[in-house]
């Protein structure tokens, strides 16, 4: 089984990328997947996205760029520059965001409301003389259409003319955004019917949903994760594990190496970002995530969530950590809109 991170804003940056491969990954996951670079008129990358896309700060772990347009002409520039300036030669095309801002553009998942111009934008990405004299591979990451699953033969349709690297399929339309169940029916049509590689993604968050996913998708060789590892990240170990059904894990290990996760995100984070709240915000944005494995305890979390400072939050985060035990759960239900 291939096992892809899923790329997360604000979360899945290199400083988060690096850390998970030395203290959990160690050679578990195939692919690291970049948050999106969004192209912008003066056909240059923003700071932020030179940092993360930097070789420099990419050198354990094998990141894959994602492109968020609706414009063939902005993803091959940036194709271009990152295969040109930094060497990258797989790129991921973005068709699944369901945020307002981004479909409301007709970007991420609203790519999918006119298959015509879908199929347009492929054909003059898969088509171009640059990407292919380099021999540049082209994946997308797709929803399954943007208010029905009816729409996903359609879209299928037009996936099936071109030759990617992979299909990453998250089986949900855009107004489902997280929430409602995941289409399987859509999943099985795409392992049956794609004429290209097929990963799926969605809703893998505890060791029961992965053996109960293996359980109806046996040959399923491609897995991509996002939330699944952020809340937990030791849960790689079950996945990548021979027996994931009765793999017994060790959560004081887990435990210890999520403390060093922790520690050297916020270390590197503090590196580059002005003042201490900047910083303690988008760790946060993490224990939003991890808290649901500590049910038992809530009350430092609380505490975590509440500093404003940097000592109050390393107190916190401290005093977390010397007293917390992981407690897998057999079902996780995220209460945020995530």
């Amino acid at each position: 089984m291939k096992i892809y991170l899923a790329p997360m804003e604000g979360l899945t940056d290199y400083m988060y990328r690096n850390a998970y491969d030395e203290f959990f990954g160690q050679g578990k996951i195939d692919k690291y997947f970049m948050p999106f670079i969004s192209p912008n008129k003066s056909d240059k990358f923003l700071a932020k996205e030179m940092r993360d896309i930097d070789r420099v700060n990419n050198q354990t772990v094998k990141s894959i760029p994602q492109v968020m347009t609706n414009n063939h002409r902005d993803f091959i520039w940036t194709a271009r520059l990152l295969h040109e300036q930094f060497g990258y030669d797989e790129i991921n095309l973005n068709a699944g965001c369901p945020s307002g801002t981004v479909v409301s553009k007709n970007k991420g998942a609203g790519m999918l409301g006119d298959t015509d111009e879908l199929e347009r934008i492929l054909y003059e990405i898969f088509s171009d003389s640059y990407i292919l004299n380099n021999k540049i591979k082209i994946s997308v990451k797709t929803r399954i259409g943007l208010e029905s699953e009816d729409e996903w033969a359609e879209i299928l349709e037009v996936y099936n003319k071109f030759k990617m690297e992979e299909l990453i399929v998250h089986p949900r339309v855009r107004t489902d955004f997280y929430r409602n169940d995941i289409k399987y029916n859509a999943y099985k049509m795409a392992l049956e019917e794609s004429v290209n590689p097929v990963c799926y993604n969605g809703d893998i968050f505890t060791a029961d949903n992965y053996v109960s996913f293996l359980e109806r998708f046996g040959d399923t060789e491609r897995v991509m994760l996002g939330r699944g590892l952020i809340t937990d990240p030791g849960l790689i170990n079950v996945i990548s594990s021979d027996n994931p059904a009765n793999y017994q894990r060790d959560t004081s290990a887990d435990l210890e190496n999520m403390k060093k996760l922790h520690d050297s995100v916020y270390e590197e984070r503090l590196t580059i970002m002005s003042g201490d709240k900047h910083a303690i915000h988008r760790m946060k944005e993490m224990w939003c995530y991890m808290e649901y494995i500590f049910p038992d305890n809530k009350k430092e979390i609380k505490a975590i969530k509440k500093s404003q400072k940097m000592g109050d939050y390393k107190d916190a985060v401290n005093v977390f950590f010397n007293v917390a035990s992981i407690k897998e759960p057999r079902v996780i239900t995220y209460s945020r809109k995530f």
